[in-house]
């Protein structure tokens, strides 16, 4: 009689793989949608610094997201949060501004950081006008030429609504789809060079195998038109030097003028608390400058 033996590997976890999996299944608790966290500080998240305490340049460190609004050099609304990216932060410092104020402010210039389908969608719900940039937007208004030619910022639709390549070929359409992962809905049309093989441009153009293929979002690109349109205008270019002095002036009196760059506290409330304390203070040195500066003026004893 033969008997078979079957093995079949098993493996025992040992009390320090439960201890590892344990502490893993609290640190990702912690982290939540976040890719990082400190351990002195879970609130915070580990963020790109423009400079660190001892002048080392691209240093990541510890930190925390704070948004300011200003007009006419007084900070109007703040809102500090963990999240590295500015894009995922305007709706709900806008929320917070509503909550405070009972409405909407009428224009929101900022930097290309903010501008986003999302953030776009949300300012045409409120009734806001758009003058956020955005991304890509300095390198459309680039002059086309051999080495920028097959960036995607030069494939833009002609005045015929075509999409036409450096070797005149023609974008075709072949998919439409519903994207949903941001906080509005919006369809993505899919476009594809049927043209590429045997291209002299193609190492140049794509590394695809299928061909070159461009996503466009119509709803967007009216978004788009919209804000190069308001920027060009004389409110618009109002509007950007106000907020280079205003945004970036007060962030400047607080970090160099004021000497503070560096929180004292820890924890998302106790940061919170601190920067309120830190903007009121600015404000009051803003109104007492300006109330010494009219008494000047008008030689008000």
């Amino acid at each position: 009689m033969h008997i078979s033996h079957h093995f079949n590997s098993l493996r025992v976890f040992s009390y320090e793989d439960a201890l590892k999996m344990f502490k893993y299944t609290i640190y990702s608790d912690i982290a939540g949608d976040r890719n990082s966290f400190s351990k002195t500080d879970p609130d915070a998240t580990f963020m790109h610094m423009k400079y660190d305490y001892y002048n080392h340049t691209n240093v990541f460190k510890p930190g925390y997201n704070v948004q300011v609004g200003s007009s006419d050099g007084y900070i109007r609304h703040v809102y500090v949060s963990s999240d590295v990216n500015d894009l995922r932060t305007y709706i709900p410092f806008m929320e917070g501004y509503h909550m405070a104020y009972g409405s909407y402010p009428h224009a929101t210039p900022a930097d290309a950081g903010y501008g986003s389908f999302d953030n776009y969608k949300y300012d045409k719900e409120h009734g806001i006008q758009l003058y956020m940039k955005y991304s890509g937007m300095r390198k459309e208004a680039e002059k086309k030429t051999t080495k920028n030619q097959f960036t995607r910022a030069q494939m833009n639709p002609n005045e015929e609504d075509k999409i036409i390549c450096p070797a005149n070929h023609e974008f075709t359409l072949v998919d439409t789809r519903i994207e949903r992962r941001g906080v509005y809905p919006r369809e993505i049309e899919m476009y594809q060079n049927e043209h590429c093989e045997g291209c002299p441009f193609k190492s140049q153009c794509t590394k695809s195998k299928t061909g070159r293929t461009i996503q466009r979002c119509r709803e967007l690109e009216s978004y788009k038109k919209e804000v190069k349109e308001n920027l060009s205008t004389e409110q618009g270019k109002k509007y950007m030097t106000q907020r280079s002095i205003w945004s970036e002036g007060i962030f400047g009196q607080i970090k160099e003028d004021n000497h503070y760059d560096k929180l004292r506290r820890r924890g998302i409330s106790g940061v919170k608390l601190e920067i309120l304390l830190v903007c009121i203070g600015h404000n009051l040195r803003r109104y007492h400058t300006r109330k010494l500066e009219f008494q000047k003026n008008n030689k008000i004893n």
